[in-house]
């Protein structure tokens, strides 16, 4: 076999070993593979040092928080280098962080950041907790929102936000700065669905995230 062959074949060979070496390496100190760090449970230092902090990052990309949240500290390896804070209560951060590449998710920080919501949240655990957002995509396909909320139409909605706890489940709308200029409780919601097609009412719900 030509030698050339067979120095490529080794090297590839050499770098396939080396990427899985590097990945469970990754993942033993710090569980962080390609899905993100805030869904898997974090390795901490042996002395766990704790931040309030309103953003973090992780593999996935950087998450801005609505609130301060409690950070713990995490390290990549034994020797404690590249020490990073992520969410002590991973539940806590799936409620009031969220990217913010989107509106929609924008749309969801603000929200967060009112006083009463705040006050609602604080009477559940976070698990008990949901907010999801229209994609913005959706939002801007043509006739769709008129369809959906004819009493708004030729009103420009940047947002519609779902907040959903045990006892309570709210809708609220934004406009394109994010500002809420709607609240409502999400029964009220619920019957101007049923007023429209099937087929747009299931495109919203599959399209809440």
């Amino acid at each position: 076999m030509n030698k050339k062959i067979i120095v490529m074949l080794v090297l590839i060979a050499v770098l396939v070993v080396s990427g899985i070496v590097t990945y469970q390496y990754l993942n033993r100190y710090t569980n962080c593979g390609p899905g993100g760090c805030p869904d898997r449970t974090l390795r901490h230092t042996d002395k766990p040092d704790y931040k309030e902090l309103s953003g973090y990052g992780t593999d996935s990309g950087g998450f801005e928080c609505s609130k301060p949240i409690r950070m713990v500290s995490y390290t990549l390896n034994k020797k404690h280098e590249y020490v990073n804070f992520l969410p002590a209560d991973p539940e806590e951060a799936r409620v009031f962080c969220h990217m913010t590449y989107a509106i929609e998710y924008k749309g969801k920080i603000t929200v967060l950041q009112k006083p009463e919501v705040l006050d609602l949240i604080s009477k559940y655990k976070y698990k008990d907790v949901s907010i999801k957002a229209l994609k913005f995509e959706l939002i801007k396909s043509e006739g769709f929102v008129d369809r959906l909320l004819p009493q708004y139409k030729g009103r420009e909605i940047g947002c519609i936000i779902i907040l959903e706890t045990p006892n309570e489940k709210m809708v609220f709308l934004e406009d394109e700065n994010l500002e809420t200029f709607e609240q409502m409780d999400y029964k009220l919601f619920d019957q101007q669905l049923d007023k429209v097609s099937l087929a747009d009412k299931q495109l919203f719900l599959e399209n809440l995230r």
